[in-house]
């Protein structure tokens, strides 16, 4: 799919612009130099975008995140000029050559001038399972020196994703995969980890989502399992808020996954005690604490068809936003 304003009225290519992106986030014009070109394919469980914009916000509110049911990982990669960045912890300036992940179901902003980039949106469990430390990815920025072969990669899909079929989008989506998975892997040396205490990391991580449904994981089975003293595993899970906080936190992320699934009839309480939670009450209060809403009010909305409203004055455009809310309705056999 292809769209330029360059194709409209210039007092139409405003609300052509906002109509399109309409399924999933607000937009806003900047300035009087708005302009916008995208060319969008899907790869799969990827959708990939190649975008030059100026003079233009997209916002995901809280109020969206809420209304919506989209579930994947958004990758912004500036190739030319810098892309300005908000989430909850801040501002932001990602510049070309870096990349910055966001969580389509945690609020964030990006205001661009003058910016050409690729946007990869991801489905989830190809970020969960490149990357355990799934959670603390929403506004890291990866940058340029730690992620080249990730970005070139970036850049490669792009330009041959009009001939990728069959066993070669899939050989391509491994590779991709992989890729994603040794770059973040090597990110958190932002933490001062040496390879030793990542690997341990990387052990302890893996430990959490395979034990999640024990009620009595705890930091001493944990440190057990990865040989490891249970001081040295409170060190290691320190940036991360602390062992408990990211059980509950990891707990709270499988429950949401397990109320995505439109087939799975459990009650609220036997998903509540698949995922761990020692009752359905402590389930909901940690599901209302990290993502705003009562977990019924979560499930009932994602079991219906909500769509926005559109622009007034402008019928639906054919787009890709099928494509990207398809990201969030295959259920993985292993993922979490």
């Amino acid at each position: 799919m292809r769209f330029s304003t360059t194709a409209f009225a210039p007092e139409d290519g405003f609300d052509a612009y906002r109509n399109l992106y309409a399924g999933g986030s607000e937009v806003t014009r900047l300035g009087p130099g708005f302009g916008a070109e995208l060319e969008v394919r899907p790869l799969g469980d990827i959708v990939v975008f190649k975008r030059r914009l100026n003079d233009v916000a997209h916002e995901r509110s809280s109020q969206r995140v809420q209304q919506d049911d989209f579930e994947h990982f958004v990758m912004q990669a500036p190739v030319a000029g810098s892309l300005v960045t908000q989430t909850a912890e801040g501002v932001r300036v990602v510049n070309a050559g870096e990349i910055i992940f966001f969580d389509a179901r945690r609020p964030y902003q990006t205001r661009s001038k003058t910016v050409q980039l690729l946007t990869f949106s991801v489905a989830r469990y190809i970020v969960e399972r490149a990357f355990y430390g799934s959670d603390e990815l929403h506004g890291r920025i990866l940058p340029a020196e730690r992620s080249p072969l990730l970005g070139d990669y970036m850049g490669s899909l792009t330009r041959h994703a009009g001939t990728l079929t069959g066993a070669g989008l899939s050989d391509s989506l491994n590779v991709f995969s992989e890729l994603l998975a040794m770059t973040l892997r090597h990110s958190e040396t932002q933490y001062g980890f040496s390879e030793a205490m990542r690997s341990k990391l990387e052990m302890a991580r893996r430990v959490v989502e395979d034990e999640l449904p024990r009620p009595d994981l705890d930091p001493d089975r944990i440190a057990a399992c990865i040989g490891m003293s249970r001081s040295r595993l409170y060190e290691l899970f320190r940036p991360f808020g602390g062992v408990a906080s990211y059980v509950q936190r990891r707990r709270a992320h499988r429950f949401r996954a397990l109320l995505s699934q439109a087939r799975d009839m459990r009650s609220m309480a036997e998903l509540a005690f698949a995922c761990g939670f020692a009752s359905e009450s402590h389930a909901s209060r940690t599901f209302r604490d990290t993502f705003g809403m009562p977990p019924g009010q979560f499930r009932k909305r994602r079991n219906q068809d909500l769509k926005p409203s559109e622009p007034a004055g402008f019928e639906p455009m054919d787009g890709f936003n099928d494509w990207v809310a398809s990201l969030g309705h295959r259920p993985r056999a292993g993922s979490p």
